[in-house]
């Protein structure tokens, strides 16, 4: 069975949910953690406990690092290290992040950090101010820095686009962010010691489709 393919997991669906009803309308022998783990899969599988949250960002100015190779953001005194240093004059998007992180390709991406409405451009010279625009986007959370969670959860949420009424929105770079990244923020250290691991969310761009 190849699970990358719709029509055998529709198979595997169905087939649970008759097993199901098999389970209840007849006197079950067998191991419990037989059943146990029968119903946990056919949780998974149902569509009516969603694990991808369809949000929208807001419109909102933001000082750009341009786009630059991974290395050039994030090394040492990088244009993310230069970014930051305009701490003071962030404000929040969404679930009280400042930033997000645009892919642009393998190699190269691009960090925006939302602003102020006073904040000029010759406040954070030589970096550049942009309009950021609003949009929807189908967004999951990963582990930070784990590349397997961050492929996983990537490559789920374009599954889950396919079962909906959207589709990508090309036109837009996908991006990702840490929530309540403020080191100081009590939110963010709880999260971080109750799970064990940093979130990082993964943000899709989408649209209506047009048929």
């Amino acid at each position: 069975m190849n699970f990358t393919d719709n029509t055998d997991i529709k198979q595997l669906y169905n087939k649970a949910k008759d097993i199901e009803t098999q389970i209840i309308t007849v006197d079950y022998i067998g191991k419990q953690a037989n059943m146990n783990r029968l119903i946990e899969i056919t949780e998974q599988l149902d569509k009516k406990i969603p694990d991808v949250m369809v949000v929208r960002v807001p419109k909102f100015r933001a000082i750009t690092s341009g786009v630059h190779t991974w290395e050039d953001l994030f090394q040492p005194g990088g244009y993310m290290f230069k970014l930051w240093q305009h701490y003071d004059s962030f404000q929040k998007i969404i679930f009280d992040c400042l930033d997000f992180t645009l892919v642009k390709d393998d190699d190269h991406g691009e960090m925006i950090c939302a602003i102020q409405d006073g904040v000029s451009g010759t406040d954070v010279a030589p970096l550049n101010i942009i309009d950021f625009p609003d949009g929807l986007y189908a967004m999951a959370v990963s582990i930070d820095e784990d590349d397997e969670s961050i492929r996983k959860v990537q490559d789920k949420i374009y599954q889950w686009i396919e079962h909906t009424n959207f589709e990508l929105d090309e036109s837009r770079s996908f991006m990702f962010n840490m929530p309540y990244l403020d080191e100081d923020n009590k939110y963010q250290q709880d999260i971080e010691k109750g799970l064990g691991y940093r979130q990082m969310q993964r943000y899709l761009p989408i649209k209506l489709k047009e048929n």
